[in-house]
């Protein structure tokens, strides 16, 4: 029997670079790697010499921005 992708128990993950994240997010692309660098936005996952995020770290910088915002 072989195992396909809907028998794992482990949900996918969705990486995006950093093109898609600039258009949800109003930064140029140097402030947002001096945001990494400074430890403000998650440090990226690295294959080869590309760099990923998950959604869900955009969505929770997002999240957490947002409330910063209302205080």
């Amino acid at each position: 029997m072989q195992n396909s992708a809907s028998d794992l128990s482990v949900p996918p993950v969705a990486l995006i670079r950093i093109p898609q994240i600039l258009k949800v997010m109003p930064v140029s692309k140097s402030k947002f790697w001096l945001m990494v660098q400074k430890g403000e936005f998650p440090k990226p996952i690295k294959i080869g010499r590309s760099s990923f995020w998950t959604i869900e770290q955009v969505q929770a910088f997002m999240r957490k921005k947002a409330e910063e915002s209302k205080n």
